[in-house]
Order: structure tokens, then C-alpha cells, then sequence
């Protein structure tokens, strides 16, 4: 009987595993917060995350996107994690900022971090002073007492 319950036991545990399934390359968010924008490389990011990116996405302008994603799944999709990291390096190779993350804790200070300084506004041709200078006119009130329409003397 007891060799009947260690072969179920084992049938079991096959049976869990072949239902299990991994993609892309596990890494370790909890090292994002090393990183520091405008100094870190694409390598020196992979070397912390312990994990090359799992996608690199070349953009027009010199800069590249680096998707750091791991999903593992039990039992087709009846269990899974995943997490994912989405990080924007510069033509000069250095992270620029964070885009985008998925299932990744972040301290508040951290993600600021990460996410680089804030953009400059954008003036754009609404926001242009104008040209001229508007004329000032100077309307008078007279107090009480005084007839309408007379200025003070002197001005």
C-alpha cells in the first residue's frame, strides 16, 4: 500500500512538471534600483540583472528599447508569474530611464529614479510672447463729490 501512495505521489509530480513552462531569461528586479540613468550601459545592466535582455528593440534615432521578461507557467496557464522590465538606453549606449515594468515592486524614490528627470514643458507657438507690447489706458473714477469727467490736475 505504501509503494502505491509513492507512485501516485510520483504520477503526481510528473504529471505537474510537464505541465510546466518557461520563457524568456529570469532575472533579478530587485537590482533595478542599482542602476542609474545617464551612467549605466546595456552591459553593465545586464550583469546586474543577472540576465542578458530578452529582446532588444533598435529605434531611428541611435537608442535602443531592452525588454527584460520572464513568465513561467504550471498546469497551462492555470498558475503562472511573470515579470517584466522595459528600459530605454541612449545612442551613447548609457540608460536613459525606465519605461515600463510589470509585477516589479518599486520603492517610490526608486521608480522616480529610474524614470529619469522630468521632461522640460513643451512651449510650443501658443506660448509665444507677443510682439508688441499692449497699450496701457488710464481710466480715471472720479470720487464722490466730483463732477463726472474731470481728471485729476497734475497727471
Amino acid at each position: 500500500m505504501r509503494g502505491y501512495i509513492h507512485l501516485l505521489a510520483t504520477a503526481a509530480l510528473a504529471v505537474f512538471l510537464a505541465g510546466c513552462a518557461a520563457t524568456g531569461h529570469n532575472f533579478d528586479p530587485g537590482r533595478l534600483s542599482t542602476l542609474t540613468p545617464g551612467q549605466t550601459t546595456l552591459e553593465e545592466a545586464s550583469r546586474e540583472l543577472t540576465a542578458p535582455p530578452d529582446k532588444v528593440y533598435r529605434q531611428t534615432d541611435g537608442s535602443l528599447l531592452a525588454l527584460w521578461s520572464f513568465k513561467i507557467t504550471f498546469v497551462t496557464d492555470g498558475l503562472y508569474s511573470r515579470k517584466e522590465a522595459l528600459l530605454q538606453f541612449g545612442p551613447d549606449g548609457r540608460l536613459m530611464r525606465l519605461v515600463d515594468s510589470t509585477n516589479i515592486l518599486l520603492e517610490p524614490w526608486e521608480r522616480q529614479k529610474l524614470m529619469g528627470p522630468a521632461p522640460a514643458p513643451d512651449f510650443g507657438p501658443d506660448w509665444a510672447l507677443p510682439a508688441v507690447e499692449p497699450e496701457g489706458q488710464i481710466i480715471y473714477i472720479p470720487g464722490p463729490g466730483e463732477p463726472a469727467g474731470s481728471r485729476p490736475r497734475g497727471g
